[in-house]
């Protein structure tokens, strides 16, 4: 979770601003929960529907960018009734997609404050989260505490693997490439040895997601003005499924982006994403709150894209 075990008295001891406060920082000793707005939202859905339909509505609004009736029905069952998902796992994460970082900090780092073994998912988004508001040595530190609290088999193959990955991004996202590629390539290699008992067909393409971030990675330039003018196909498997990248080049620009997919709770990213590589000419692209995978996934589509034009 952290590297000092006492991060949680942050959320209650955070009563005065310091020099060296953070935007994390800030932001937890500014939260109010529930905040004031929860009262405003409106929601019309019945709260006495079980949990296991409730969660698909959720996301359904999610979906529909409805983030704050998402969130006041997320509360609901989880505080007020105390009757949603039985190990309480979905209410940090629909925070999170919901756009409230801050909040989902809190709860995680809750979750997590006595360092459970095998949650290596709520590790995984709370790194995430900490690397969010640029507190990447948060994250290392949540990382590798997961990294010590692995579940056990047939699954702890596929956690490390992930872990592995998300130090990557980390250490990638505070400049230390050496770090980055040495994580990388461990979870490359790990991705495809995993005994877990479905999804191995999806190992290998886990692997090259990871593949084409360290690609990425040793990128120093995009020189597109190199690549030859035409339409090209890139293909990333996202969230849901892939995510299809049409990527039409004209003049030494990238002109036009045009994405197929079937993602859900995209935030806008398969808009956003986009219209910034275009923008920028550029795969450096900013994060958008609740879609990692997604952001990630399209990124790789256009870079496939992009090598079958010639980039290197």
């Amino acid at each position: 979770m952290l590297a000092r075990k006492l991060l949680w008295l942050l959320v209650a001891a955070a009563t005065s601003v310091g020099a060296g406060e953070s935007r994390l920082d800030e932001a937890l000793r500014n939260l109010k929960i529930p905040p004031d707005w929860l009262a405003e939202a409106k929601t019309d859905y019945s709260t006495a529907t079980p949990w296991k339909d409730a969660r698909l509505h959720i996301r359904k609004l999610l979906s529909e960018g409805r983030n704050r009736e998402a969130v006041k029905l997320t509360y609901i069952y989880h505080v007020v009734q105390k009757n949603g998902s039985p190990d309480g796992h979905e209410y940090p994460m629909y925070l999170f997609l919901g756009g409230e970082p801050a909040w989902a900090v809190k709860v995680y780092a809750n979750r997590l404050r006595d360092k459970p073994q095998g949650h290596a998912f709520d590790y995984s988004a709370l790194a995430s989260l900490y690397a969010q508001y640029g507190e990447h040595q948060r994250a290392l530190d949540t990382l590798n505490d997961a990294m010590q609290r692995l579940p056990d088999p047939p699954w702890r193959i596929n956690a490390e693997a992930n872990i592995h990955d998300k130090l990557g991004d980390a250490y990638a996202a505070k400049g230390d490439v050496e770090k980055a590629t040495e994580h990388y390539r461990e979870a490359i290699r790990l991705f495809p040895t995993s005994n877990q008992p479905y999804g191995r067909h999806l190992l290998h393409r886990n692997a090259a997601k990871v593949q084409a971030k360290l690609d990425l990675l040793g990128m120093k330039t995009l020189d597109i003005t190199q690549l030859k003018d035409g339409v090209y196909r890139g293909t990333s498997l996202g969230y849901a499924k892939d995510i299809n990248a049409t990527v039409t080049l004209r003049g030494g620009k990238i002109t036009d982006i045009q994405l197929r997919h079937e993602e859900k709770i995209e935030q806008g990213a398969c808009k956003s994403v986009p219209r910034q590589i275009i923008e920028r000419q550029s795969l450096q692209v900013d994060a958008v709150t609740g879609a990692t995978v997604t952001v990630q996934a399209i990124v790789e589509a256009t870079y496939r894209a992009l090598q079958k034009a010639g980039m290197k």
